[in-house]
């Protein structure tokens, strides 16, 4: 057979009634499905949040810091924060085993 256009009526209906043989698939059982892990592709976290102005309070010498950066430091203030979020949110995000993020008292 070779592309659509060449197929007869009959050839294409017997590709419907054909049965699709399944038998080389692994059983989908609840034991197998249990080991999975769900994936997300990061780029479906490449979303563009809403911006919003807050008043926050931080050390003096962490905000001269980011601002010694120049233009762009609440920006990376920002990120340091997502990733933070991430981490503990996205379990997958950044980490090298699955130990849980720990976080330190201030």
């Amino acid at each position: 057979m070779g592309n659509n256009k060449d197929w007869t009526d009959k050839e294409i209906e017997d590709l419907k009634n054909r049965r699709i043989d399944f038998s080389d698939i692994p059983e989908l059982t609840p034991a197998y499905l249990a080991t999975l892990e769900r994936v997300v592709p990061r780029e479906h976290f490449k979303l563009v949040p809403i911006k919003k102005a807050i008043s926050i309070k931080l050390d003096s010498d962490v905000l001269e810091y980011y601002r010694s950066k120049g233009k762009g430091y609440q920006t990376r203030i920002n990120k340091v924060l997502r990733q933070d979020m991430l981490r503990e949110t996205a379990p997958a995000y950044g980490k090298v085993n699955n130990e849980p993020h720990e976080e330190e008292d201030s």
